[in-house]
């Protein structure tokens, strides 16, 4: 009589399957695992309600510069509420103060400001969108690049990254932009790559390298993972919710560079929050109504708003970074 095989790690059936069922039930599982590992995770974000104000506040400019265009063409008059060219003739003094016509009130031009407004939200947001995708991708491949291989290529790009932290990017940002004329796409590309190959190299750099030393890396090795494997299957994912919080510092930093850099070099080519506040400081002046308060607050108070939801995200992301910070 043949005694029957001990259960247990070793001589455990597999539950592999030959086939092509096999491969798609593996894949199934190994989905399962990833969605239910980020669920954890980021349920500690959905819970809390600092993170989640940060968010509404992001979605409510996100819905008003979607919405301004399709408002010109459906209910606004064109004539009235076009952002850069209106003026209501109805009104016989400017600025005007907050009405149900007007919801912010009129510039001295006459032109509504919450048109205003929402047209330069889509400029702001654009330059923080392309400034965090631009600044993620490059300091993820210099700072990972540099952890792995290390040797002569961690070097080369250390020293790279170390010159690049000897030139902020609001400081290069705003001397090209009093020489050159710069799109709301150039101004983000520009902050995202000297961003990305600053500091936020290093801390993805330090990252991965305390990723790389861990065991199940070794083991990937070992296996018989290629580098690619390696670096996509377990090190990335690993730094997705530190990578998003560092895009939420570069949406903030870009947009607040490109407010300033639209007020100091007084740039018609986009038209965003900077470039409102300049119009408005240059032609702050009386009225019927007095000067016109209500018209200058409208961007001041969109850039705080902003840059402060993104801090917001961020800090609620930090819990997604070290989850003992929550449990204090």
């Amino acid at each position: 009589m043949v005694p029957d095989r001990p259960e247990g790690l070793i001589h455990a059936p597999s539950d592999y399957e030959p086939g092509l069922r096999g491969f798609f039930r593996s894949r199934f599982r190994r989905i399962q695992f990833e969605v239910k590992n980020w669920g954890d995770e980021w349920y500690l974000f959905i819970t809390n309600p600092i993170g989640m104000i940060g968010v509404v506040i992001i979605l409510l400019f996100v819905v008003l510069a979607l919405a301004q265009p399709i408002l010109l063409g459906t209910v606004w008059d064109v004539q009235t509420y076009d952002p850069l060219m209106g003026h209501d003739i109805n009104i016989e003094s400017h600025p005007s103060t907050p009405s149900m016509a007007h919801w912010l009130g009129t510039d001295y031009l006459g032109r509504d400001v919450l048109s205003q407004l929402a047209f330069a939200t889509r400029t702001s947001l654009g330059v923080g969108v392309t400034a965090a995708i631009v600044g993620m991708i490059v300091s993820t491949l210099i700072g990972v690049v540099a952890a792995y291989f290390g040797g002569v290529v961690d070097s080369i790009l250390m020293t790279l990254t170390g010159a690049f932290l000897l030139m902020p990017p609001a400081v290069v940002l705003l001397t090209v932009g009093l020489i050159f004329e710069l799109s709301s796409f150039q101004v983000g590309l520009i902050y995202g790559i000297f961003a990305g190959l600053g500091s936020l190299a290093i801390m993805v750099k330090s990252h991965a390298l305390t990723i790389k030393s861990k065991q199940y890396i070794d083991a990937g090795h070992t296996a018989g993972g290629g580098h690619w494997r390696i670096i996509r299957v377990h090190i990335l994912p690993n730094l997705a919710s530190m990578l998003a919080m560092n895009m939420m510092f570069i949406v903030t930093g870009s947009v607040m560079v490109e407010a300033l850099i639209s007020f100091a070099t007084q740039t018609t080519t986009r038209y965003s929050w900077g470039t409102m506040i300049w119009f408005i400081q240059n032609n702050f002046r009386g009225g019927a109504v007095g000067l016109q308060w209500h018209v200058i607050i409208a961007p001041a108070l969109a850039i705080m708003l902003f840059c402060g939801a993104f801090y917001m995200i961020g800090r609620s992301l930090n819990d997604l970074v070290n989850p003992r910070l929550k449990e204090k």
